[in-house]
């Protein structure tokens, strides 16, 4: 029933939280916006609607009004959040025109733990997980999957993997102002075309950097 990620509202007490862990006996970790972890029964929370969408929710009567340019790329995983704040809300941005399947893993080694999957309309984005700060060390390597959809013809898009692993370097490069979300925030580029050097790029690149004698 619950998700990392999720918000939820503690039912005998004014407390509002994301999960950050489930762990055994039916304990899930929740962190309020002090960045604390509170270990809770399962069965004293419940979700909140609002920046968390559920599978029940009416996406046709949030899809905006398509207006400019076709885009086609502007797919971003963003970290919002002050590392002083303790806690790290992770969003999937889509700046694009297409609608836009996603699947959020974990990576361990070979394998991977689904955490998330949904859609994401055009010109929206969608909170998947959270985290505390205080444990960048240990945050996961992500695996994204994304499928794009138009009911207008388009260039073929191929689907898309992308492995993320934030390191703690990454969070003292400066943020980003993102339109979407109003807020500045950490952000990496999905669907971004990664150049692919051939032999001939290779050997330009050597001999153009050889030190003269």
């Amino acid at each position: 029933m619950f998700k990392i990620g999720d918000l939820v509202r503690f039912v005998d007490e004014p407390i509002e939280g994301h999960i950050t862990s489930i762990k055994k006996n039916d304990i899930i970790g929740v962190t309020d916006d002090t960045g604390f972890e509170i270990p809770v029964l399962k069965t004293k929370i419940t979700l909140v609607h609002g920046n968390m969408r559920r599978e029940d929710d009416d996406f046709e009567s949030q899809r905006p009004i398509q207006t400019g340019p076709f885009v086609e790329k502007g797919i971003y995983l963003a970290i919002k959040g002050d590392q002083h704040e303790g806690l790290a809300k992770f969003f999937l941005v889509n700046e694009t025109s297409f609608d836009v399947l996603f699947s959020l893993s974990e990576l361990h080694g070979t394998k991977v733990t689904g955490i998330r999957a949904e859609r994401i309309v055009a010109k929206d984005f969608l909170q998947v997980y959270s985290a505390n700060f205080s444990s960048i060390g240990k945050w996961p390597a992500f695996q994204i999957q994304l499928l794009r959809f138009h009911n207008q013809s388009h260039n073929i898009q191929p689907t898309l993997t992308k492995e993320i692993k934030i390191k703690p370097m990454d969070l003292m490069q400066n943020k980003i102002k993102n339109d979407l979300l109003e807020e500045k925030v950490w952000q990496y580029e999905i669907d971004k075309i990664e150049e692919k050097m051939d032999l001939d790029k290779l050997k330009n690149h050597f001999i153009s950097h050889r030190p003269n004698r």
